[in-house]
């Protein structure tokens, strides 16, 4: 989009058409005393800078950034928010002016384009989970799995939500804060502190209790370690009404079995290793599906596939499930935004990327997590957390510690990872460290370097 400044003759042309000789004449109802001076003297602001000047100090603020995934270093935080390579093709089709100007779409208003690339992201999404629908789509990953307790809570009756200290204690939070004023009692399953996982006789032994409306287990899980779904849905199952919810990676779905396929009846999880940057920690993008069954309990809206009165393929807004639109009190969430931008760019990713390509991606990171891990554990005095299966991301027993580790590792231009007892899900003496496909050979020797040099 083109946002050159009107002409003059422009200026006048409009005036002229609304009946008033000058812009002032607009503000005529605001009192004098409310107004600026022209020029405008605003206390405390400098004054204005050419633009040769205005890049200058702009270039100057930058400098100041420290970025994590900086030229020359190597970045290896994780904790849900993952640095992945990102095709230059996604900056390039996202930063559109159609796609970048758009507001969220609402009824006839929402343009095919728009509904077409909302259409794929869904579809994507079912493939990646091996769900029946997705939506699209949620604010980002802690509140799609709040949304989905919602849903189970709405479509079982039920006042129980069963949830795997394992889970993200993010996610853990803003969960409490949607039920905080409900008549629901959240309980929290304690995990297996050797394997740091859930066992299925513990989440029995609550299943047993009744009234359970739902179980929401993630995998891999804060600890990085994968959890038994198939055996923990089973059980899950066992208890009629009871809802499966798997908290899910995206990049994981390529190379481990999907939510679907372990016997989840929602699936939620975080959108940002799709193609979306670290970016300050946002905005990032919610993934949500499900089981066909619970087609009309689904929050935000979801775009279907039609045909015209010629008979043409065309996209619509096939249920608008909030407050926004039709529904009012009916409404099934009261989400605001589609994080269209942010699905659009996990749409052009994973078109870009291919089966093959995020297959590959996924195996890279486990691959060299597991070999950052192993020559993590053979250096004295530090040990890995947990002996049970990974992804790509795993916790670390540290001689010292963590933050004295990520203290260093910053002034060398290594992220080493991040603070178990910072995070709240362990001792300062714990790192949590993720690899993914872009860690080198020589970054990871750097980190273990980094290490030996603080046994």
């Amino acid at each position: 989009m083109n946002y050159v400044q009107i002409t003059e003759d422009q200026r006048r042309a409009m005036l002229q058409a609304i009946g008033v000789e000058r812009v002032e004449e607009l503000y005529g109802n605001l009192p004098k005393a409310y107004r600026l001076d022209a020029p405008p003297q605003l206390d405390g602001l400098p004054s204005g800078k050419s633009e040769l000047e205005l890049v200058d100090t702009l270039n100057a603020l930058a400098q100041r950034n420290r970025p994590a995934a900086a030229p020359g270093g190597a970045c290896f935080m994780g904790g849900g928010a993952y640095d992945h390579f990102i095709p230059a093709v996604v900056d390039h089709m996202a930063g559109q002016g159609a796609f970048v100007t758009a507001y969220t779409p609402y009824q006839a208003e929402a343009s095919q384009g728009s509904l077409q690339a909302f259409f794929e992201f869904q579809t994507q999404v079912c493939q990646l989970t091996g769900l029946d629908v997705a939506n699209a789509s949620l604010y980002e990953g802690a509140t799609a799995v709040a949304e989905a307790v919602i849903m189970a809570l709405n479509t079982t009756g039920r006042r129980r939500v069963l949830v795997a200290s394992t889970l993200h204690p993010d996610y853990r939070r803003v969960i409490g804060t949607y039920l905080s004023d409900l008549p629901v009692e959240l309980v929290e399953v304690q995990a297996d502190p050797e394997s740091g996982t859930l066992r299925v006789e513990t989440l029995q032994a609550e299943l047993d209790h009744g009234d359970a409306a739902c179980v929401v287990v993630q995998s891999p899980n804060v600890y990085g370690q994968i959890e038994d779904w198939a055996s923990l849905f089973a059980a899950t199952h066992t208890q009629e009404k009871t809802l499966a919810i798997a908290a899910f990676n995206p990049i994981a779905c390529a190379m481990l079995k999907r939510p679907g396929d372990c016997g989840a009846d929602i699936a939620a999880g975080e959108g940002q290793p799709l193609g979306i940057p670290l970016q300050y920690g946002g905005p990032y993008l919610g993934l949500f599906a499900a089981k066909q069954a619970l087609l009309r309990k689904m929050p935000g809206r979801l775009v279907g596939q039609t045909i015209d009165a010629q008979g043409r393929r065309g996209f619509c807004l096939t249920l608008q499930t909030r407050e926004q639109h039709i529904r009012g009190a009916k409404a099934t969430s009261n989400i605001c935004t589609n994080q269209g931008l942010l699905a659009l760019r996990a749409t052009i990713y994973i078109t870009a990327m291919g089966p093959h390509g995020l297959r590959d991606a996924a195996r890279q990171c486990y691959h060299k997590a597991h070999h950052a891990a192993d020559q993590i554990a053979s250096i004295k005095g530090y040990s890995l957390a947990y002996d049970g299966p990974f992804f790509h991301e795993f916790v670390v027993n540290c001689p010292v510690p963590a933050q004295k580790i990520i203290d260093a590792g910053r002034a060398q231009g290594i992220h080493p990872g991040l603070d178990c007892a910072k995070l709240g899900v362990g001792s300062a003496n714990q790192l949590l460290v993720a690899v993914t496909e872009k860690r080198t050979a020589q970054q990871i020797t750097s980190l273990v370097n980094l290490l030996k040099e603080l046994a």
